[in-house]
């Protein structure tokens, strides 16, 4: 994830991630996920490279004036960006593209909050039948949930 700011704030431009048990660092997944965060406000310009340096800045200020530390790479990918720019028409398809993956993400978030919503609701029946000894019937009544849907949550027990 590329961000424009220093999240934990200890002036590095990379901050890498590996998946460990947090009560027991040495206990770890060993599936090879990685989170890496960069901050393109890094401080740290001895442990990465120039062009590096160079695109984080390109990034945070869409510009490049830095021709010191320039390269065919981000030459390339400045040229790009700029025709991308100019163009009407891949501007147009981006925000096309946009708004269609913002529609994906708000159903997938409201996806998930049914889930968790059928979750929580699981639960509560499941903690009535034990805690009160009510049968499964017993317990959606007491919650409140339509008679209509009781088959649905009948097969989630």
């Amino acid at each position: 994830m590329i961000i424009p700011f220093d999240l934990f704030g200890l002036g590095k431009y990379v901050y890498t991630f590996e998946e460990v048990c947090r009560e027991y660092p040495e206990l770890s997944l060993n599936d090879g996920a990685k989170r890496i965060f960069i901050n393109t406000h890094g401080k740290n310009t001895e442990d990465v490279s120039p062009e590096f340096v160079a695109l984080m800045k390109f990034i945070e200020y869409n510009k490049s004036e830095d021709k010191i530390n320039s390269s065919p790479n981000l030459d390339m990918i400045v040229n790009r960006v700029s025709q991308v720019k100019a163009n009407e028409e891949v501007g147009v398809k981006y925000m096309q593209r946009w708004e269609e993956e913002a529609i994906i993400r708000h159903e997938e978030r409201e996806a998930g909050r049914e889930e968790g919503r059928e979750e929580g609701t699981i639960l509560n029946i499941k903690n009535l039948m034990k805690n009160m000894k009510l049968t499964a019937e017993q317990a959606m009544e007491a919650l409140g949930i339509d008679k209509s849907e009781f088959s649905k949550y009948m097969t989630m027990l």
